[in-house]
């Protein structure tokens, strides 16, 4: 279980790496900032909890990047 975790982990360094590279906003850079510290503190540790609290911050991050072009047609 502890391998799976660290996947886990190191894929969500990984996303969160490309959001940074790739910022739109400042609340984005905080959140992929956030999720790369939490998974890595959740691959050092093993820890599912720090990987939970990171992905859910990372995607409630993206979530709100959504572009509202459709709108104005």
């Amino acid at each position: 279980m502890h391998y799976i975790i660290q996947l886990l982990a190191t894929i969500l360094i990984g996303t969160a790496i490309g959001a940074v590279l790739s910022q739109r906003t400042k609340a984005l850079l905080i959140g992929s900032v956030i999720g790369i510290v939490l998974g890595i503190v959740a691959l050092i540790t093993a820890s599912w909890v720090p990987l939970a609290v990171g992905t859910a911050v990372f995607l409630v991050v993206q979530g709100l990047q959504r572009d509202n072009y459709s709108s104005r047609a």
